[in-house]
């Protein structure tokens, strides 16, 4: 008897899921026809040539963290779910290296390297729910990348089964393993359109002895632009820098229970080293910001680190509550114009006259913006255009906006990456090679 997860007429998939569980892998208002779970690569393989012979639209899920990432897939009949892929079959510590199935959750993997004093140092958002094949895919990252760098820095080799089946591996579990193009950061970011990952060697890193942050104040934009300025040109090397406007400060203030201690603009800087270093270096900040700030804090403690850390690499307390929509983007420019596009940001968004909120990777380039649509009015449409306006505007330099999530009424109205550069031939050229018949995340990607 078939599985009753297989619609009549299916061929028999060994690792379905019962029809029941589908509900679970609904992404942007798409419910899959089928879902199946394989346990190993070769499940895993077959189960991709079935879908390649049926001509199946499949869409990799992990834990669904980042399933709001991109447009609502074209087609979906297979949820292809990778959280049985879990294991971590090789563990390396003295050489820094591990090998991870790609439907283990990060969380998972730090609790096990922590114990050598080890890391992998890319902490994105959902960090407790993502699974490293989602974090590759999206090539996601958080607040360390300013120290650390982004998810692609760590990935020395992927396991990947492409589109027709084939099981392939680029790089291995030494550093230096390439000679020619690198596979491995093709794949990453790649947002599962080019194959579905089933394995991982990742380098790692020592945690650091000790960690301190100062959360410099500023009434307005223009000290925070020259703190900024300051710390660039110093010597100084925080592992993370991130900026939160006005609104942002004052809902983190109130999610630590901080009793109004971060009002208006705050930038946190982290250090992590040895302790005299780390000591000096925070000494040194105070010292070459003396002249910009408002009031500043200095945060040592163990736990309170954690829980500022955790506040601002996690989107929650910048969401909105129903029936107000949230909308989260992603705004890419060069660094030297965080402070500029961001005083713009604000008068922009004043005409869409719906809440905001702003967040950036302040030494990185990289801005969020939150806003709260009330479906009930026309704000979708003007936040729309106003997406659009941007895009025209960092044209220019490379820029992007993303629409990391947000509700259909604005989907429907303007594409979610909006890629207007001239690789873009080339990236078809790719996903034409690699996935001829388009089953693989269909309509998702920017190809």
């Amino acid at each position: 008897m078939k599985d009753p997860a297989t619609p009549p007429g299916d061929p028999n998939i060994t690792c379905a899921l019962p029809a029941s569980r589908l509900e679970a892998f609904t992404v942007q208002g798409k419910r899959p026809h089928r879902a199946a779970a394989p346990r190993t690569p070769e499940e895993l393989s077959q189960l991709l040539q079935t879908a390649q012979r049926e001509h199946w639209a499949v869409v990799p899920f992990g834990s669904g963290s980042r399933q709001d990432l991109g447009n609502p897939p074209k087609r979906f009949d297979l949820a292809l779910a990778t959280t049985r892929l879990d294991r971590i079959p090789e563990y390396e510590p003295q050489d820094l290296v591990v090998r991870v199935e790609s439907g283990c959750r990060l969380a998972r993997l730090q609790e096990l390297l922590a114990a050598d004093r080890l890391c992998l140092p890319v902490v994105p958002s959902a960090y407790r729910q993502t699974t490293l094949g989602g974090m590759v895919a999206a090539n996601a990252s958080g607040p360390d990348r300013y120290g650390h760098g982004t998810l692609r820095d760590y990935l020395l080799g992927v396991g990947v089964i492409q589109a027709d089946g084939t099981q392939t591996r680029f790089g291995s579990r030494v550093v230096k393993n390439v000679t020619g193009y690198d596979m491995c950061k093709l794949y990453a970011g790649s947002f599962g359109t080019l194959g579905v990952f089933y394995d991982f060697y990742f380098k790692l890193k020592p945690l650091p002895p000790m960690e301190k942050t100062v959360v410099g104040l500023f009434r307005k934009l223009p000290p925070v632009r020259r703190a900024l300025s300051k710390l660039l040109r110093s010597p100084l090397v925080p592992t993370a820098l991130e900026l939160l406007d006005g609104n942002a400060s004052r809902r983190l203030d109130r999610k630590l229970d901080w009793s109004g201690k971060i009002a208006g603009y705050a930038l946190a800087v982290k250090f992590g080293d040895l302790e005299a270093a780390v000591n000096w270096q925070v000494k040194e900040l105070k010292e070459i910001w003396s002249s910009c700030l408002d009031g500043d804090m200095l945060v040592s403690d163990a736990r309170e680190q954690a829980r500022l850390w955790d506040g601002l690499r996690e989107d929650h307390f910048c969401m909105a509550e129903p029936p107000l929509e949230s909308v989260k983007l992603k705004v890419g420019i060069l660094p030297d114009q965080l402070v500029q596009w961001i005083e713009e940001m604000e008068k922009h968004l004043s005409g869409i006259e719906a809440p905001f909120f702003l967040r950036a990777h302040a030494g990185s380039g990289v801005i969020r913006v939150y806003c709260h649509l009330d479906p009930a009015t026309a704000q979708a449409g003007r936040l729309a255009g106003l997406i659009e306006r941007w895009r025209s505007l960092l044209n220019a330099v490379r820029g992007s906006v993303v629409i990391e999530s947000g509700p259909a009424t604005l989907k429907n109205r303007v594409d979610a990456w909006g890629y207007r550069y001239k690789d873009l031939k080339l990236m078809r050229q790719i996903k034409n090679r690699l996935d001829p018949r388009e089953i693989l995340n269909p309509g998702r990607f920017v190809v």
